[in-house]
């Protein structure tokens, strides 16, 4: 399990973690907040992770994380 935290192209502080899953992916969960105030949370899954870096994995998951907050709101 991996922990990842970062802020929103709209404005939104979240963390999350992610752990490997089955057929090559990770799930994720992630909690959002503004201003410090729990606004929501969101799963999802990443897959072909296999031949990522540390490094890949974790932007792959907060790209994910971005996407799945900002295409909603």
């Amino acid at each position: 399990m991996a922990d990842v935290a970062g802020k929103t192209s709209n404005g939104f502080d979240y963390t999350g973690e992610y752990v490997s899953a089955v057929s090559d992916s990770v799930c994720w969960a992630a909690t959002y907040r503004l201003a410090g105030i729990y606004r929501g949370v969101r799963h999802g899954r990443v897959f072909a992770v296999s031949k990522l870096t540390n490094m890949e994995l974790a932007l792959a998951v907060q790209s994910d994380i971005e996407n799945a907050w900002v295409n909603e709101h």
